[in-house]
Protein backbone atom coordinates (compact mmCIF):
# COMPACT_ATOMS: atom_id res chain seq x y z
CA UNK A 1 0.00 0.00 0.00
CA UNK A 2 1.33 3.54 -0.84
CA UNK A 3 -0.25 6.80 1.75
CA UNK A 4 0.39 9.81 1.52
CA UNK A 5 -0.40 12.00 4.64
CA UNK A 6 -1.03 15.35 4.24
CA UNK A 7 0.55 17.63 7.33
CA UNK A 8 3.50 16.27 9.41
CA UNK A 9 2.20 17.59 13.05
CA UNK A 10 1.58 15.18 15.95
CA UNK A 11 -1.50 13.27 14.34
CA UNK A 12 0.35 12.90 10.50
CA UNK A 13 3.55 11.27 12.40
CA UNK A 14 1.44 9.15 14.54
CA UNK A 15 -0.29 7.56 11.74
CA UNK A 16 2.77 7.76 9.35
CA UNK A 17 4.84 5.89 11.86
CA UNK A 18 1.67 3.18 12.38
CA UNK A 19 1.44 2.52 8.56
CA UNK A 20 5.23 2.52 8.40
CA UNK A 21 5.34 -0.25 10.93
CA UNK A 22 2.39 -2.12 9.34
CA UNK A 23 4.53 -2.68 5.93
CA UNK A 24 3.02 0.47 3.81
CA UNK A 25 5.20 2.88 2.12
CA UNK A 26 4.48 6.24 2.88
CA UNK A 27 4.93 10.16 1.94
CA UNK A 28 4.35 12.77 4.15
CA UNK A 29 4.18 16.11 2.43
CA UNK A 30 4.51 19.23 4.54
CA UNK A 31 5.01 23.12 3.44
CA UNK A 32 6.49 24.23 6.96
CA UNK A 33 10.79 23.36 6.70
CA UNK A 34 11.50 23.28 9.72
CA UNK A 35 8.41 20.58 10.37
CA UNK A 36 9.55 19.01 6.95
CA UNK A 37 13.21 18.62 8.40
CA UNK A 38 11.77 17.30 11.66
CA UNK A 39 9.66 14.66 10.33
CA UNK A 40 12.54 13.61 7.77
CA UNK A 41 14.98 12.97 10.81
CA UNK A 42 12.28 11.57 12.47
CA UNK A 43 10.99 8.81 9.66
CA UNK A 44 13.84 8.80 6.90
CA UNK A 45 13.93 10.66 4.18
CA UNK A 46 9.95 10.65 3.13
CA UNK A 47 8.41 14.30 3.28
CA UNK A 48 8.01 16.57 0.47
CA UNK A 49 8.13 20.03 1.05
CA UNK A 50 5.14 21.51 -0.46
CA UNK A 51 1.56 22.53 -0.15
CA UNK A 52 -1.00 20.13 0.19
CA UNK A 53 -3.61 21.81 -1.84
CA UNK A 54 -1.49 22.56 -4.71
CA UNK A 55 -1.64 19.98 -7.55
CA UNK A 56 2.27 20.49 -7.93
CA UNK A 57 2.82 19.17 -4.81
CA UNK A 58 1.08 16.40 -5.49
CA UNK A 59 2.62 15.25 -8.59
CA UNK A 60 6.04 15.65 -6.59
CA UNK A 61 4.43 13.04 -3.97
CA UNK A 62 2.99 10.39 -6.31
CA UNK A 63 -0.43 11.28 -5.47
CA UNK A 64 -1.34 9.34 -8.61
CA UNK A 65 -0.31 5.93 -7.80
CA UNK A 66 -1.66 6.66 -4.04
CA UNK A 67 -3.79 3.77 -2.33
CA UNK A 68 -4.50 6.32 0.53
CA UNK A 69 -4.62 9.38 0.88
CA UNK A 70 -5.03 11.25 4.70
CA UNK A 71 -5.11 15.16 4.89
CA UNK A 72 -4.32 15.84 8.97
CA UNK A 73 -4.27 19.83 8.08
CA UNK A 74 -6.19 21.83 11.05
CA UNK A 75 -7.89 23.82 8.58
CA UNK A 76 -11.30 21.95 7.64
CA UNK A 77 -11.06 23.51 4.14
CA UNK A 78 -7.56 22.27 3.63
CA UNK A 79 -8.44 19.20 4.31
CA UNK A 80 -11.28 18.86 2.30
CA UNK A 81 -9.71 20.54 -1.06
CA UNK A 82 -6.16 18.32 -0.24
CA UNK A 83 -8.86 15.26 -0.61
CA UNK A 84 -10.70 16.40 -3.37
CA UNK A 85 -7.96 17.04 -5.46
CA UNK A 86 -5.99 13.87 -4.77
CA UNK A 87 -9.63 11.98 -5.03
CA UNK A 88 -10.52 13.69 -8.72
CA UNK A 89 -7.70 14.98 -10.07
CA UNK A 90 -5.61 11.85 -9.25
CA UNK A 91 -8.56 9.33 -8.68
CA UNK A 92 -7.21 8.18 -5.38
CA UNK A 93 -9.30 5.34 -4.32
CA UNK A 94 -9.80 5.60 -0.41
CA UNK A 95 -9.61 9.61 0.97
CA UNK A 96 -9.68 10.52 4.95
CA UNK A 97 -10.02 13.76 6.23
CA UNK A 98 -9.99 15.27 9.42
CA UNK A 99 -12.43 17.72 10.33
CA UNK A 100 -12.34 19.55 13.70
CA UNK A 101 -16.17 21.49 13.55
CA UNK A 102 -18.96 19.03 13.23
CA UNK A 103 -20.68 21.00 10.92
CA UNK A 104 -17.89 20.42 8.53
CA UNK A 105 -17.84 17.37 8.73
CA UNK A 106 -20.98 16.72 7.28
CA UNK A 107 -20.41 18.73 4.50
CA UNK A 108 -17.06 16.85 3.93
CA UNK A 109 -18.91 13.06 3.65
CA UNK A 110 -21.27 14.81 1.21
CA UNK A 111 -18.30 16.39 -1.14
CA UNK A 112 -17.15 12.73 -1.86
CA UNK A 113 -14.27 11.88 1.01
CA UNK A 114 -14.58 8.89 2.13
CA UNK A 115 -13.82 8.83 5.95
CA UNK A 116 -14.23 11.82 7.68
CA UNK A 117 -12.78 11.66 11.32
CA UNK A 118 -14.74 14.14 13.44
CA UNK A 119 -12.61 15.35 16.19
CA UNK A 120 -14.97 16.98 18.68
CA UNK A 121 -17.15 14.14 17.98
CA UNK A 122 -13.80 11.27 18.79
CA UNK A 123 -13.21 13.81 22.00
CA UNK A 124 -16.93 14.07 23.11
CA UNK A 125 -17.59 10.23 23.08
CA UNK A 126 -14.22 9.73 25.18
CA UNK A 127 -14.62 12.14 27.70
CA UNK A 128 -18.97 11.08 28.18
CA UNK A 129 -16.85 7.22 28.44
CA UNK A 130 -14.68 8.59 30.93
CA UNK A 131 -17.88 10.36 33.43
CA UNK A 132 -20.16 8.21 32.57
CA UNK A 133 -19.27 5.81 35.72
CA UNK A 134 -19.09 9.05 37.80
CA UNK A 135 -22.51 9.78 37.18
CA UNK A 136 -23.74 6.13 38.55
CA UNK A 137 -21.55 6.19 41.28
CA UNK A 138 -23.60 9.84 42.50
CA UNK A 139 -27.12 7.92 41.68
Amino acid sequence: MYAIIVGSGTTGLKVAEWLMASGAEVTLIEKIAEKQRFADNLLGSVVVLGDGIMIDTHNTAGTKRADLFISTLNSDEDNMLACQIAKHHFEVNKTIAISSNPDNANLLNLLGIDIVVDVTELITEKIQSLVAPLLVEDL
